[in-house]
């Protein structure tokens, strides 16, 4: 069974059919003992008819327990004669009472009641019972066919032996003076008696303002009391059960006379509970409904929200040991659901912890009666919930309303605060409520607003021992749960409670209502004082600070394009100003496209190192409004001494200050929607376009707004630069150019949308340093370099060319040279410097160096012919160089013949490539080359043929390139 599969409790349960017709009078729910004994029509008839009465009745194990203990003492077994009452509510003192009267009075009607079967059987007894709200103090009682009797010693001897009995205490009686133990002996005798003693305290309380003599008819009647009670305890079949009130609350303040009374029996009484643990919730149901309905059903209501609980609760859980705590709360919680179903345990729990310390409360009748009307008033509307929680509670309900002030008191006060925050058209959680609904339309029949306050009121009242009044917020979720009510949510509502209701009070973490209106309204007035330039500029300080030490340039709210900077090597994040929120995406592009173009009345020269931030006009209201409540609450407390503001004031207002900032913090990380970004695209014209990018769909949650607009940006704007696309991108590679001033280079960066963009100038230096040390390019400082069609060094040792160089060292007035142009340099150096050399010693190196092939550069080059015999060869070879040079030298004039050029050279598998990088550099100064490759290719294993043929021979053929090959 799921849960949506679940039927709500008004679908399984069967109500009473008093509560099914509405008839939730007090009467109904208030048992009376003395209406029961004198069998008045009033009272209704299930606890006039003993078997009705304990159909109705749901015997807790305490109250058996205290049946059969008064039925074995009347029997004359040993034990305690003399029993104290004190219950909660759904099994009162008075309904143990009545209990006990009709098990003794009438056991006839029931035999063979399977509950009381089992009981003892005393046989006849004669019951006297004493209810001091039914009896005036000062005119007492008249009985049928019988005296008026005054006292309660005369109307108890009177109903347990009738004028006989009386006539033992006639004279007490009429001159109001306590008997002695002897006559009270003598009512009593052997035979089994039951006194019932109800209200007690009230009667005394009328009674001390008689005179008797010297004495007071109240000092007569605790003097009776104490001897009763002591010769009850000496008599062998007789027993008295009598209630007091369980706290001075009860005794309506009178804690004097409730501690004097409780001293006179505590010698001979044991007190009794009829009703303990969750018992109580299976009285309520039994009193309240005639049919519970199917347990299979409950028993997946209790499953299915005790999982809700354990979700909810594992959602605060950090430690193993919190999770296994709660895994036994979920359980525990299971198991009371079902004893309590269709109640919620927390809503009985509140009334009987809570509402139990109040002075107002009336633990059996008014109980039942409130909860009475609450199922009548749910019934009434089709409530389809699982449980009834506190949350449920219908206050638009006007009988709910009654009955609950009964119960609490303080109707007058409260009136103003259900109707302002509760109740009604106007009633401040109604917004909420249709707020929750249009976002979450799922839960919309939750009323999640009007469920939390409504718990919140019913927790307002009373509190636990040691506790302060209010509620915590996991308890008022954990009361409220309901399919598809999350934590989130819940969290959500009751943030808007704290800033929207009136009377709503936040006080050490918990939630009340109060009288008196919380600081809603005076924060509303004080906003109401606060400027819009004050919010702004509190809005732009906060962006300011989450903005400080952040990469890259920040402009922020810049009032035109003038105000952001050009011609700077950074990349400038523009977060542009509240205004822009307000207008349309095409507008804002429109307008970013002027600003990009232009830096006030001059053209904007660095066009690739700019993106502008756009803010989101929903995000900037709530930072508004963030904002101003921060201000009004801030002034609020400056005027501290002005308002007298209580300490719980201050740390209400510090709080509400706090989550206001937090409000303003959270709008402004969401506060910037989307980027406006230059690009360039070839394939449109003109190239460059504004891109659009999404700020809200990024992964990155970080608090700091400029590390989500760079994740966004990550593919757009780098922070590092490959050496070869340092290359490529400066043309340096042997295709166009063969120097360019470093800083120029950078400039391009930040300047011309078709490069990359860049976030600081460190990537590009480090890119050079690293292309000059991979020997990709030269580097020259700027005054020993020569620019030009031809260009011209110094002296070749001052290109650093393949090697490492400091970064502090690399100075960007500098030049960047290709390897072409650093080799052609530092061989033009070389020659320049050994020329003269090699001329004075010409002939000596002719006759020492070994001649080789004369025939070498016979080509006629267009002039005069050098006769053969003039032109010598002569090799040379550096100890550091692995080149084998040989030069054709002019005997007579040293001149070289520098119009042809030959190379050999052996290349592995390793440097091929770069081979063919050399070569494709010489190609580039010759006017005709012709390479001859002679490869020589080896395998452990074994060349296949038709591979051979295919890859390597094939492709050779198409491009008519003559070949020899030969595999063996």
């Amino acid at each position: 069974m799921t849960a949506y599969q679940l039927k709500p409790w008004t679908q399984v349960v069967t109500p009473h059919a008093d509560i099914l017709e509405g008839k939730l009078d007090n009467a109904t729910y208030a048992a009376k003992l003395g209406s029961v004994i004198r069998n008045e029509d009033s009272c209704p008839l299930v606890y006039r008819d003993a078997r009705k009465f304990f159909e109705a009745t749901y015997l807790t194990g305490e109250l058996k327990n205290l049946l059969e203990s008064v039925l074995k003492r009347l029997a004359g077994e040993p034990g305690d004669r003399v029993l104290q009452l004190r219950t909660p509510f759904g099994g009162g003192k008075t309904h143990a009472l009545v209990s006990l009267y009709h098990i003794a009075k009438s056991r006839s009607q029931l035999q063979n009641f399977p509950l009381l079967s089992n009981l003892p059987d005393p046989g006849e007894v004669s019951v006297a019972a004493f209810i001091g709200l039914d009896v005036n103090a000062s005119t007492g009682i008249q009985v049928e066919d019988g005296p008026r009797i005054l006292t309660p010693w005369g109307y108890l001897a009177w109903q347990l032996g009738g004028q006989q009995a009386y006539n033992f205490v006639k004279d007490n009686d009429e001159n109001r003076i306590a008997p002695g133990n002897n006559e009270i002996r003598q009512i009593l005798g052997d035979r089994p008696n039951l006194i019932l003693m109800d209200e007690f305290l009230v009667y005394v309380e009328n009674a001390m303002g008689l005179t008797v003599g010297d004495s007071t008819f109240g000092r007569q009647v605790l003097t009776f009391i104490q001897k009763l009670t002591e010769v009850v305890a000496d008599r062998p079949k007789t027993v008295l059960v009598y209630s007091l009130q369980a706290s001075v609350q009860e005794a309506v303040g009178n804690e004097g006379l409730l501690s004097t009374l409780d001293k006179l029996v505590a010698r001979n009484d044991a007190k009794k509970e009829p009703v303990s643990g969750d018992e109580v919730m299976q009285v309520v149901q039994k009193r309240l409904f005639s049919d519970i309905g199917n347990p299979e059903i409950i028993k997946e209501v209790a499953r299915q929200q005790a999982e809700l609980f354990r979700k909810f609760r594992e959602s605060y859980a950090t430690t193993k040991q919190e999770k296994q705590e709660v895994e036994h709360q979920a359980n525990l919680l299971a198991e009371r659901i079902e004893y309590s179903y269709p109640f919620h345990p927390d809503l009985l729990d509140l009334m009987y912890h809570r509402w139990g310390s109040l002075p107002s409360y009336q633990r059996t009748r008014g109980a039942l009666q409130f909860l009475a009307s609450v199922i009548y008033s749910l019934k009434q509307t089709n409530d389809n919930s699982w449980l009834i929680t506190p949350g449920n509670i219908d206050f638009n309900n006007e009988a709910v309303r009654n009955n609950f002030f009964s119960q609490v008191g303080e109707r007058d006060a409260y009136n103003s605060v259900i109707n302002a925050d509760l109740i009604g058209r106007k009633a401040k959680v109604n917004a909420i409520d249709k707020r929750i609904a249009n976002d979450s339309p799922a839960i919309a029949h939750l009323n999640v607003g009007s469920r939390l306050a409504s718990a919140i009121l019913m927790y307002s009242f009373g509190a636990r021992g040691g506790e302060d009044r209010g509620v915590l917020e996991q308890d008022i979720a954990a009361s409220c749960l309901a399919s598809g009510l999350d934590r989130m949510t819940i969290t959500a509502v009751l943030s808007d409670l704290r800033d929207e209701l009136l009377y709503l009070h936040y006080v050490g973490k918990r939630y009340r209502f109060e009288t008196k209106p919380n600081l809603n309204k005076l924060i509303a007035d004080e906003e109401s004082k606060v400027t819009g330039e004050e919010v702004l500029e509190l809005i732009r300080n906060s962006l300011n600070q989450n903005l400080q030490n952040s990469r890259g340039k920040v402009v922020l709210w810049p009032k035109d394009s003038a105000a952001i900077p050009d011609r700077i090597s950074q990349f400038i994040i523009v977060y542009l100003d509240p205004s822009w929120a307000e207008k349309s995406q095409e507008k804002v592009k429109e307008d970013a496209l002027i600003w990009w173009e232009n830096r006030g009345n001059d053209k904007r020269d660095y066009k690739n190192g700019l993106a502008f931030i756009v803010p989101n006009l929903a995000q900037m209201d709530k930072a508004r409004k963030g904002a101003r409540t921060a201000l009004a609450i801030a002034s609020l407390v400056a005027q501290k001494k002005k308002y007298k503001f209580s300490a719980e004031d201050g740390e209400e207002l510090g709080t509400k200050e706090k989550e206001a900032n937090s409000e303003v913090e959270a709008a402004l990380r969401r506060l910037y929607e989307y980027i406006i970004l230059p690009v360039f695209n070839p394939n449109i014209q003109p190239p460059n376009k504004l891109e659009i990018i999404d700020l809200h769909s990024q992964i990155n949650t970080s608090h700091k707004l400029q590390e989500r607009v760079f994740e966004a940006l990550k593919n757009h704007v780098f922070d590092s630069l490959t050496p070869n696309k340092l290359l490529r991108i400066s043309r340096l590679d042997g295709e166009e150019k063969d120097y360019i001033q470093a800083e120029e280079l950078v400039s391009y960066f930040f300047r011309f949308p078709n490069y990359p963009k860049l976030l600081r100038v460190e990537p590009i230096k480090t890119a050079i340093l690293q292309a000059i040390e991979k020997g990709n390019l030269g580097y020259v400082p700027a005054g020993t370099f020569t620019a030009g069609e031809t260009p011209t060094v110094e002296n070749a040792e001052l290109i650093s060319f393949n090697c490492k160089i400091p970064v502090d060292e690399l100075d960007l007035s500098g030049y960047l040279l290709s390897s072409g142009l650093v080799n052609r340099l530092q061989e033009e150096c070389k020659s320049a410097n050994s020329s003269a050399e090699f001329m004075e010693n010409a002939e000596d190196l002719a006759e020492e160096l070994t001649p080789v092939d004369e025939n070498l550069y016979s080509v006629s080059t267009g002039q005069t012919p050098v006769a053969k015999e003039d032109i010598k060869t002569v090799e040379y070879k550096s100890e550091s160089s692995s080149i084998v040079r040989r030069v054709s030298v002019d005997i007579k004039d040293g001149k070289k013949a520098a119009k042809h050029y030959k190379l050999s050279s052996i290349a592995n598998k390793n440097n091929i490539f770069q081979l063919f990088e050399v070569l494709q550099t010489l190609s580039d100064k010759a006017e005709d080359m012709v390479i001859e490759i002679k490869v020589k290719a080896n395998t452990t294993h074994e060349f296949d043929p038709s591979w051979i043929r295919n890859a390597i021979e094939e492709p050779l053929d198409e491009m008519d390139i003559k070949a020899e090959s030969h595999l063996e």
